[in-house]
């Protein structure tokens, strides 16, 4: 990630830049922040598909350059950049507070807390569940950055959608959680309660672990309910993304799935 914090000329803020590769997170951004991005270099084989964000950034004078796949991977440090690349502003990194009270609060809402994963395919996938099923926040703990390249390639676009909060390890961030109205609900194998046997509350904090480990045994004191998901039991736990989307889905179904007609 590149990152330019002061313009040389007046000493003013400047925006962070990042590199964000893959082929439908470039088409994500161009369609949600435009004007954010200050440069493309793209593959002769996405001319078509990107060929009109292209057209307006030669009308707004915001360089694009043609290159083969060997000059990608120079600028992206890697093979999997789908063959675009964009060089643009960060979006805004939103803190806990802000995350947390955010949108009405006698709307349902779920929000996710994750303890330990750090693995950007996992949390890329992730993010790709949190934005269709209309989580707009994921608490990270103990991350150091909101996005990277390999992240935002694996969320497909869902990074334009869900902002990841670094917070800190511990339990700070679920008891501001709780204050603001957030029961909390953990996932563990070993749970008497079933996922399905009772809605969730309307206003949770799904907490999940590193796939190794699960949740540090003092995070998962803290939940105001655990529930397990229900399979044969011939493994142990479920990838921590598809344990995110049984989860995420069961929430929408209970509380914001359409009526049917």
């Amino acid at each position: 990630m590149q990152r330019a914090l002061r313009s040389p000329k007046d000493n003013a803020p400047v925006a962070p830049e990042m590199k964000v590769c893959g082929v439908n997170a470039c088409l994500a951004l161009a369609a949600r922040r435009p004007d954010d991005v200050r440069r493309v270099y793209v593959h002769p084989s996405r001319l078509p598909a990107f060929g009109a964000f292209l057209k307006r950034c030669a009308e707004r004078r915001i360089a694009y350059h043609v290159v083969e796949d060997d000059e990608l991977e120079r600028i992206t440090q890697s093979v999997h950049h789908e063959g675009i690349c964009f060089i643009a502003r960060e979006r805004p990194l939103v803190g806990l507070q802000g995350a947390l009270q955010r949108r009405d609060p006698t709307r349902p809402r779920c929000l996710l807390y994750l303890g330990g994963v750090g693995n950007p395919h996992n949390l890329g996938a992730i993010v790709r569940v949190c934005a269709h099923f209309d989580v707009d926040a994921v608490f990270a703990g103990g991350l150091e950055s909101h996005a990277s390249p390999a992240m935002l390639r694996t969320a497909e676009g869902g990074a334009e959608f869900v902002d990841v909060v670094p917070v800190a390890d511990g339990p700070n961030p679920l008891v501001a959680a709780r204050r603001a109205g957030f029961r909390l609900i953990a996932t563990a194998a070993r749970a008497k309660r079933s996922l399905y046997s009772a809605p969730l509350p309307p206003r949770s904090i799904i907490m999940l672990g590193a796939e190794a480990d699960g949740l540090a045994p003092a995070l998962l004191n803290m939940a105001d309910e655990t529930v397990q998901i229900p399979g044969t039991g011939a493994l142990d736990s479920l990838n921590v993304a598809c344990a995110a989307a049984v989860v995420l889905g069961e929430f929408w179904r209970c509380h914001r799935a359409p009526a049917a007609e």
